[in-house]
């Protein structure tokens, strides 16, 4: 079915300030979260609203969420989550890392102690609507073994790159493992199987079984360079941040304490190297040059990474945001448990 931006705003900041969240906050984590969802990044989007609201009434997620600057010095920034929802540590340091790449030409907040930060193309690619280059980059609960090793310690932690452009900005939004885990999780719920080259189960053997791919581990992109990027992006969001890492991470899905989370926010004011316009001009020069390459054996358009999500996008703004029957009943539940008679779906 399909759902109207706004309405789906509404229904999350519903939630949000339902279960204890300011209106402030609500807005933000709405926007995110929503976004995800028009951009067809579903693992990131309003399906999240069902485990907040089950870690807020676990205890284990403190709302209204608040948080706390740690260090400000020069271009850099250190944010204390202070175990409260992702998107508002991550909307901050998304804020602040702008603002310090405006007057420095490059600015870096670093994030601690906080939880899912949800979809990181969604804040790199606003980023990019504003005239930067963006990186942003999180650790996450272990999922994946290190090549070579045979039980999980890192992530998937994810990487997020947009750079601006004229119309479709660049935006490659990626796990370091082959496929994020949420991928897996909504397999399981739609009772589907996985590729076989997804992951691994317990006894280090492929798997086609969602079940067994939880109970096992994720396999890393491109072998051992993706199990380094992700040791890279552990050791930047998480050590440099003085947060958790590696095994020290807990899970955001299941109620198992503090997931102790970091994340690291990069912004680089491409004005103060050339002219924007001019940058832009440049990107999709850059861009047709692609686009106009010889195709491969079976490929009708070659697109820029992010044009697919913007697409995805410019419909969802035009037709409503495509979401499943299962999630629309989910979101309806949680609000009638917080008392609002907005439902996405009449009974």
């Amino acid at each position: 079915m399909k759902i109207p931006v706004e309405v789906l705003k509404n229904a999350a900041k519903e939630i949000l300030v339902g279960l204890g969240e300011t209106e402030e906050n609500a807005c933000k984590i709405s926007e995110i979260l929503v976004r995800a969802d028009m951009r067809g990044v579903s693992t990131h989007g309003t399906y999240l609203l069902k485990v907040i609201s089950m870690r807020v009434e676990g205890g284990q997620l403190k709302v209204p969420t608040t948080t706390k600057i740690i260090s400000d010095k020069d271009a850099t920034v250190i944010i204390d989550g202070m175990d409260g929802i992702g998107m508002v540590a991550g909307h901050l340091a998304l804020k602040i890392a702008i603002e310090k790449a405006k007057k420095y030409g490059i600015g870096m907040a670093l994030i601690c102690n906080t939880n899912n930060v949800g979809c990181l193309g969604c804040y790199t690619q606003y980023a990019a609507e504003r005239g930067m280059i963006a990186i942003m980059s999180c650790n996450a609960a272990p999922a994946m073994a290190p090549w070579g090793a045979a039980e999980k310690f890192l992530g998937t932690n994810p990487i997020a790159i947009s750079i601006p452009a004229k119309k479709v900005n660049f935006t490659a939004d990626m796990a370091t493992s082959v496929v994020a885990r949420g991928k897996i999780r909504e397999a399981l719920r739609k009772g589907i199987n996985i590729p076989e080259n997804w992951a691994l189960d317990a006894d280090g053997k492929p798997t086609t079984d969602p079940k067994k791919a939880l109970e096992g581990t994720l396999m890393p992109i491109g072998g051992p360079k993706g199990s380094a990027l992700a040791m890279a992006v552990d050791i930047i969001s998480g050590v440099l941040s003085g947060s958790g890492f590696g095994n020290q991470l807990k899970s955001f899905h299941i109620l198992e304490g503090p997931t102790r989370v970091g994340a690291s926010c990069i912004m680089i004011d491409v004005a103060h190297f050339v002219d924007l316009e001019s940058f832009k001009e440049l990107m999709s020069n850059y861009f047709n040059t692609v686009k106009a390459l010889k195709k491969a054996e079976g490929v009708e358009e070659i697109l820029i990474p992010g044009e697919i999500e913007y697409r995805k996008e410019q419909k969802s703004i035009e037709e409503g945001i495509e979401i499943d029957d299962k999630l629309a009943l989910s979101i309806n539940e949680l609000l009638q448990k917080v008392g609002s008679d907005l439902r996405l779906i009449s009974d």
